[in-house]
């Protein structure tokens, strides 16, 4: 009788560790830079349009109160990210699947150095209501010029 359980129960083991894992719904937002313009800027005077493509499973991007900023932009050349508020993209208290593009226009660069022009990336993540990250993502090299 014990050998008969015994063989039941590594059967059943072994049964189980076949079974393919389908795992959780991912449900963290992803986003991909479509594009920056323009890619060379005057200090102070040109400002960045960033074209940033998202999609998200439960469709809880964005929030409803205008003092919380969940999309984080960070210049490469400096140490901490700016923060910018985006209003719900779709409707709260849904999970629906969502995608679309965000236009974020970030006021003008300017020249950290001494030199005459200075290279920069953006670092774009963005957060949704469950706290749940993007991915990081990197736009194109941007130049900044006196």
């Amino acid at each position: 009788m014990k050998r008969l359980l015994l063989g039941l129960i590594c059967v059943s083991l072994l049964c189980s560790a076949c079974k393919e894992d389908e795992g959780p719904l991912e449900l963290a937002p992803v986003l991909r830079i479509e594009s920056v313009s323009p890619t060379t800027v005057r200090q102070f005077k040109d400002s960045i349009t960033l074209v940033i493509f998202y999609e998200d499973l439960d469709g809880d991007l964005g929030s409803e109160d205008p003092d919380e900023n969940v999309l984080s932009v960070k210049d490469s050349r400096l140490d901490i990210p700016d923060f910018y508020h985006v209003k719900p993209l779709a409707p709260v208290g849904t999970t629906v699947p969502i995608q679309g593009t965000l236009v974020v226009k970030l006021r003008s660069a300017f020249l950290l150095g001494n030199g005459n022009s200075e290279q920069l990336t953006f670092t774009v993540r963005i957060q949704d209501r469950a706290g749940n990250f993007s991915q990081a993502v990197d736009s194109p090299t941007l130049t900044v010029v006196k």
